[in-house]
């Protein structure tokens, strides 16, 4: 017997894109705790044109020098730039081998007429392993990338890096960077039942349904309201904490001279201990914080704080401290780079200072992740509990409510016309219209059941007349979409007439393709010999990314299946009339 299902569409939809955000949220977390940089940039300048545009979203893999070729496109640490890590994303154009068997890369942007080691700019030195930080995955010489979606995130992380960063080394800045999360908090809290539970049901809308979960009769338990609440901000604390931190670069030789940095503890011998380098930090905003310091990179083992790294600061309070550099006995000469990172949260004046400092001790990365979890356990509970008091007063208000209505006629009279005019608008002919256009894309299709044998095959039959596409063309969009069309064409002549079949048949299609080009770009990953942690950090961002652009991808795909078996059975209905009283809803 023929399997048979049903297809809800914009539940899939939504599904995939919770779960590339998850994906993307842990590789985040991961490359945080491996101590590298997040394996995705956006481009933000035309010099890669026309290879790379401004906005796209390109995902890339730390990789040894030795393992670049001429032509790849490498993304390193600008020199020029030592008070931010700024990292570029230019084509390898030459690489040199040198007397002392140390490789060293010249790179150029493709719509630029100089390299960057040269020409009327401020010229970069030529690409050493330090300043490397990885290449972009490519298939053929197509570059793995989501065009364009990256203005929405170049938006994002500025608003992020202006209203979460809390401590700017040396400048006050304006208090709603503290300010910004708390109606955020409280808002999102109040409403985050509702959003777990958006889907209306029983004839039920959003409103009235929000209603009862919160202060109907049969409201949430406060089990599941904490829950709810407790999930929200571990989320949005840690999302936080990937923005809402200062980073300062930090270098040192043992008798050799080190490069610029902002913090720079000089030229340095075994048994010597450097000056101190002052560290002040000011706290503008409206609320106390409390933070820690700590160092990566081979130097930290150097460092020592004169107040253990923890700190605590009042409104306009200002911490100043010390870090010098110890040089023990039988350290290799070299030279030694590194960042110190400052991170602080006004949430985390909820938690004992003693529990800070002894996370802080254990691990500081790790810290910074207890850390907001405790502070989103704390706030869940302050926000359940304020939930709880709003409900109970709500309570007392309808019970009330029939004593007391005469008193809000006038105000309701008052605003008869404001109702009237919020009416009008939400019954508008232009959000009719928009409902209209996207009515294909949910409508009734999750009523209708189909076999999935029919769309199986089609799927089978576009991969097959894709694959010599496959080979030559390396764009995965084009592709995906080419093979839609087919799907259209070859649904409808295997006796598909439900839009279900049609655009499932295009999804089968879509992930074959999507997996195809994944494991291309998977296998890559392991090619370089890094610590285990690093790989995996990649793989989990990349699949979110893949998902994203399966995404992406799928509406369109699914109207471009559905568009020619629309056509070709309007044309029959014209010639047979008999077809209008076939089963169909195309």
């Amino acid at each position: 017997m023929e399997a048979k299902m049903r297809l809800n569409l914009k539940k899939v939809i939504g599904n995939i894109a919770f779960i590339a955000i998850l994906l993307l949220l842990i590789g985040r977390f991961l490359t945080i705790v491996a101590g590298i940089s997040f394996p995705m940039s956006v481009v933000s300048s035309h010099s890669m044109r026309p290879y790379l545009f401004e906005g796209d979203i390109v995902p890339w893999i730390p990789c040894s020098i030795k393992d670049v070729r001429e032509g790849d496109v490498v993304v390193y640490k600008s020199a020029t730039s030592w008070n931010s890590e700024r990292l570029i994303v230019h084509r390898v154009v030459e690489v040199k081998n040198g007397n002392n068997g140390k490789i060293t890369l010249i790179t150029k942007g493709d719509a630029n007429n100089f390299t960057d080691q040269a020409g009327p700019h401020i010229p970069e030195p030529p690409i050493n392993d330090k300043m490397l930080q990885g290449k972009l995955i490519a298939i053929g010489k197509q570059p793995l990338k989501i065009p364009f979606v990256g203005c929405l995130w170049l938006w994002i992380q500025n608003a992020f890096k202006e209203l979460s960063k809390p401590i700017v080394w040396g400048k006050p800045q304006s208090e709603i960077h503290y300010a910004i999360f708390i109606p955020l908090g409280i808002a999102s809290s109040l409403l985050v039942a509702g959003i777990i539970l958006w889907a209306p049901e029983n004839g039920k809308s959003l409103k009235e349904k929000l209603r009862e979960q919160i202060f109907g009769p049969d409201r949430l338990s406060f089990k599941r309201l904490f829950a709810y609440s407790l999930i929200f901000y571990i989320m949005l604390f840690l999302i936080a904490s990937s923005f809402s931190y200062d980073k300062l670069s930090a270098s040192l030789g043992i008798e050799e001279k080190p490069p610029k940095a902002t913090i720079s503890f000089g030229f340095l011998q075994e048994n010597k201990t450097s000056f101190p380098q002052k560290i002040s930090i000011v706290n503008p905003s409206l609320f106390p914080v409390k933070g820690f310091l700590f160092a990566s990179g081979n130097i930290s083992c150097f460092l020592n704080y004169d107040k253990n790294g923890v700190f605590s600061l009042k409104r306009n309070e200002q911490f100043a401290g010390n870090v010098t550099a110890i040089i023990p006995e039988g350290v290799n000469p070299g030279i030694y780079t590194g960042s110190i990172y400052i991170y602080s949260s006004p949430y985390w004046s909820l938690i004992p200072s003693s529990l800070i400092h002894a996370f802080y001790t254990w691990n500081p990365r790790g810290a910074i992740i207890l850390l907001s979890i405790l502070s989103a356990f704390f706030m869940a509970i302050l926000t359940c509990m304020m939930l709880v008091a709003l409900s109970f007063i709500v309570d007392e208000l309808l019970i009330s409510r029939g004593y007391i209505s005469w008193l809000s006629m006038p105000l309701h009279i008052t605003f008869h016309p404001l109702y009237n005019a919020f009416h009008t608008m939400s019954r508008g002919k232009l959000i009719k219209k928009i409902k209209h256009t996207f009515a294909w894309l949910n409508g009734e299709m999750h009523w209708i059941e189909f076999g999935v044998k029919k769309p199986l095959i089609a799927s089978f039959i576009a991969i097959s007349a894709t694959l010599p596409f496959l080979v030559n063309l390396n764009s995965m969009i084009y592709l995906i979409l080419f093979s839609s069309i087919i799907i259209g064409i070859a649904t409808y002549a295997l006796g598909c007439r439900w839009r279900g079949e049609i655009m499932f048949s295009a999804l089968l299609t879509t992930t074959w393709i999507s997996s195809i080009f994944a494991l291309k770009s998977f296998s890559y990953i392991f090619q370089t010999n890094h610590s285990f942690l690093i790989p995996i950090s990649s793989l989990v961002t990349l699949l979110g990314i893949f998902l994203f652009l399966f995404l992406i991808v799928a509406i369109p795909a699914c109207l471009l299946s559905w568009l020619p078996s629309y056509l070709i059975h309007s044309i029959r209905e014209e010639r047979d009339y008999m077809l209008l009283f076939e089963e169909c809803d195309l």
